[in-house]
């Protein structure tokens, strides 16, 4: 019964959506609307961010409309986000770019009218857990009757990944022809690299906590488990009192993010001075910028973390069962760029040793970054507006003469 009503409220809904979109066409495109929707955040961040600063900086006369909405948790939200996912379909409709960086449902329920393009700005790097089509034979993938409902990931246009190796992964996730997928880099990885924006998030950082200049600090970013985000948690038990003791307050600080998971790890308040929460901060690119290694399981902050060439340690104890569930891309064992542990206990250990390998985070990066310049945002928008394809990198120029 309660499957049986699931069914009936996503019809519901998705029948509104196409009764919006048609009604919507009685409005004529508008050629200057450009429009940033995502249900990852309420602010114009990341990727969003980036794009939308470069489009700005050029002047072009557009119109900007932001939907920006996390998804809610209680059902009295979930109501009305299906008004605003109903003004989203209007804006799509109408809008000349529509921008998104993850799974967003009124861009599937139609086909686009002629002179609207969908832009895909995936907020991840790389190609790592599967996802999308990809995934159909796994729990993770959605239900059979929510598939015959609508074909998800349709009606991209352009779609924009870190490097070449994910183009094939992506191609297969989305279900489309990989002509359309553009390994030009993600926009929010620019400011990693840029030196002079470094520089600036660690004063600002260190002036909130001035005792992390002299401290080494440790990145602990757990990928939550479940479905989505009303299933996220994280099953991972973190020994706060052995990383005190091992490793001492004096040297050695941590800084956790656990973004999306509903049962983040609680730090007791006698280690607030050492392991301190920094979920709710509103960029892990800032937080990497000043860590020295990261503790992560799945999450695809392994990308970006490489590209500052910093070491990662992999801390899994579920890999077979996530490997049955969702599954990777590539073979986790030989894929990850680091050593892969089970306990906290070993975190440790390998912290203390400090042997790890910066070659192999070299070459890493090197596979799934195709160009490591700082100008994704550039090239990004050069070839939404124009199709402008830009040069080879450096290194590709290099192989060609060999």
């Amino acid at each position: 019964m309660k499957q049986k009503l699931r069914l009936i409220q996503r019809r519901t809904v998705h029948y509104l959506l196409v009764v919006t979109y048609w009604m919507s066409k009685l409005f004529p495109v508008q050629p200057k609307k450009v429009v940033f929707a995502t249900y990852r955040s309420d602010k114009l961040v990341d990727n969003f961010r980036a794009v939308y600063d470069e489009l700005e900086s050029r002047e072009l006369g557009f119109h900007y409309v932001f939907l920006l909405k996390r998804f809610p948790q209680n059902l009295f939200g979930q109501v009305k986000y299906v008004f605003h996912m109903m003004r989203a379909t209007y804006e799509l409709a109408t809008a000349r770019y529509f921008i998104i960086d993850d799974y967003y449902y009124p861009v599937y329920v139609s086909s686009l009218r002629k002179g609207t393009e969908v832009v895909q700005l995936w907020h991840a790097c790389g190609a790592f857990k599967k996802f999308g089509y990809s995934v159909l034979d796994k729990s993770y993938s959605p239900d059979d009757d929510y598939l015959k409902m609508v074909d998800i990931h349709r009606n991209y246009s352009k779609v924009y990944v870190s490097g070449e190796a994910c183009v094939a992964p992506f191609a297969e996730a989305f279900g489309m022809d990989s002509k359309r997928i553009h390994p030009f880099g993600v926009p929010r990885t620019d400011q990693l690299l840029n030196q002079e924006r470094q520089v600036q998030i660690e004063n600002k950082l260190y002036a909130s906590h001035p005792e992390w200049r002299s401290k080494k600090l440790i990145l602990l970013a757990p990928t939550f488990r479940g479905n989505g985000q009303t299933t996220a948690h994280y099953d991972q038990e973190l020994d706060f009192q052995q990383f005190r003791e091992q490793l001492g307050p004096d040297r050695y600080s941590s800084v956790t993010d656990a973004s999306f998971v509903l049962n983040r790890p609680v730090v007791p308040a006698e280690f607030s001075d050492q392991i301190i929460d920094m979920t709710d901060y509103p960029d892990i690119n800032d937080l990497m910028q000043i860590s020295d290694i990261l503790v992560t399981d799945y999450s695809s902050v392994i990308f970006e973390f490489a590209l500052l060439k910093k070491p990662i340690i992999f801390l899994v104890n579920d890999l077979n069962s996530y490997k049955e569930e969702r599954d990777f891309y590539f073979p986790y064992e030989s894929f990850v760029p680091g050593p892969i542990v089970s306990s906290f206990h070993d975190v440790i250990t390998w912290i203390k040793a400090n042997q790890f390998e910066p070659e192999q985070i070299e070459r890493f990066a090197a596979r799934f970054f195709t160009y490591q310049d700082g100008q994704a945002t550039k090239r990004i928008v050069d070839h939404v507006l124009m199709g402008a394809l830009p040069e080879a990198p450096a290194h590709q120029e290099k192989m060609k003469t060999v």
